[in-house]
């Protein structure tokens, strides 16, 4: 059987998405709840690119340009919902 990388459900998608970002910013302070963008994000623009990338990889997407929105990316939450719309 071949495993997919896609994910199984939004609890996984969750911790898949924590772990990816915990591992860009070399830190364990990072839920689900974690704000990425905004006044009180914790990526600057160069982390938020890479954040981009290892989701792409990880779940075997690409991002459009349309999709690059502080309503998809802002929290660890938005980005787990936008990935349900397209895996």
């Amino acid at each position: 059987m071949i495993e997919s990388k896609r994910p199984n459900d939004r609890l996984d998608v969750e911790h898949r998405v924590v772990q990816i970002v915990r591992a860009l910013l070399e830190t364990t302070e990072v839920s689900a709840e974690t704000c990425l963008l905004g006044p009180r994000g914790v990526l600057d623009s160069v982390t938020a690119l890479a954040l981009v990338a290892e989701l792409e990889r990880a779940f075997d997407i690409s991002f459009g340009d349309e999709d690059l929105t502080l309503d998809n990316l802002s929290s660890v939450g938005s980005v787990v919902s936008f990935l349900e719309t397209v895996t």
